[in-house]
């Protein structure tokens, strides 16, 4: 949901509010009888008030539908990252690069650092910024601190140099450390 679709749906969510306390409030008689008769009375007898009262409503109508459908056509049968994607303006158009291709960008990136082994990369788009969380198996030769840190660095500058997305933060998980005996290799979750 972008900001614009944030703003309007506190300003919707603030004037359901109100509505709600102004009925309820009338509904335990804690309004006066005769200012809720006046105000429909005055809706009726004044076009200008009337007036006034049908673009609010249709106002409502339209914020309405927009959330109804905008939640209808939601992520509920696309699979987990289909179809999302990192949006790039340009003085031409908007370039989408999908979390699908940034992601094999940060598998090929990682993979240049030596003392990595397997890996499993996750790009999560934000308003804030791209975040990457990276999980891998190393081999246990190189210092895991500096391994570590290179991966984040090689994975942040061959995205943004390449795709032109600024990465937020690049989060590196270590799960296991290779055999260097030959042994059987644990694989990444």
């Amino acid at each position: 949901m972008n900001l614009f679709d944030r703003f309007i749906l506190t300003l919707y969510s603030l004037a359901l509010v109100v509505v709600s306390l102004l009925v309820m409030a009338a509904s335990l008689n804690l309004v006066p009888y005769q200012l809720v008769i006046s105000s429909i009375d005055g809706m009726y007898s004044s076009s200008q008030i009337s007036l006034t009262y049908l673009i609010a409503a249709i106002i409502f109508l339209i914020i309405s539908l927009k959330f109804l459908f905008t939640s209808l056509r939601g992520r509920g049968s696309r699979p987990e990252g289909a179809g999302l994607s990192v949006r790039k303006p340009t003085e031409h158009g908007d370039v989408r690069i999908t979390v699908e291709t940034l992601e094999s960008l940060a598998v090929h990136a990682a993979r240049r650092v030596r003392g990595v082994k397997e890996l499993k990369v996750k790009v999560s788009p934000e308003e804030s910024g791209t975040f990457i969380r990276v999980r891998t198996l190393v081999d246990g030769e190189a210092p895991i601190p500096a391994l570590v840190e290179q991966v984040q660095q090689k994975i942040k500058e061959h995205l943004e140099n390449v795709a032109g997305v600024e990465i937020a933060e690049v989060t590196v998980v270590v799960t296991d450390v290779a055999s260097s005996a030959g042994g059987r290799v644990r694989r990444v979750e």
